[in-house]
């Protein structure tokens, strides 16, 4: 019995062994496989940090680009924002202007229309759009030049009469 106990512990051992044999060929197999992928995922990883370096130098050619465009249009705005005002300002000068001749050429005429009223330019205006319909249709700056005519023409012809007297 100790000699087939023997050869049965040979036998289990044997078998042990052939198993052992051939789960090592089975991972000697998966670990080429791995070791193929692995050159696989390291050149995946190097053309990832690649493209993810180009990514970030270009998000900073960006950033960049964006800070100009700020700074370009900021300093645009400040320039327009100067015009408008300017252009403003000389509106309003313009307005006045127009105005102080209007009120002008309605005292030189003496218009009765412009008499106790608020706006005697507004006033005269409306006197010689009355008076004069050619002039109806015409802006308030081309009104107020037609009063202006009409008033020079008038003071052209006192002179003349005043010559003659």
């Amino acid at each position: 019995m100790s000699g087939q106990l023997g050869l049965m512990i040979e036998l289990i051992v044997g078998g042990l062994l052939v198993v052992t044999i051939g789960y090592c060929v089975l991972l000697d197999r998966r670990l080429r496989a791995m070791r193929a992928d692995e050159t696989v995922i390291r050149k995946t990883i190097n053309d990832l940090s690649m493209a993810t370096d180009r990514a970030e130098r270009a998000i900073d050619a960006l950033k960049h680009t964006l800070g100009d465009c700020d700074r370009t249009l900021g300093e645009r705005l400040r320039v327009a924002e100067r015009y408008a005002s300017d252009l403003e300002d000389q509106i309003r000068s313009g307005d006045d202007v127009l105005n102080r001749i209007s009120r002008i050429v309605s005292t030189a005429l003496d218009s009765p229309v412009v008499e106790g009223a608020r706006d005697p330019a507004e006033a005269f205006s409306q006197h010689v759009m009355d008076t004069q319909p050619a002039i109806r249709s015409a802006s308030r700056i081309a009104q107020t030049l037609a009063a202006a005519q009409a008033l020079a023409n008038r003071n052209a012809e006192k002179a003349k009469q005043e010559n003659v007297a």
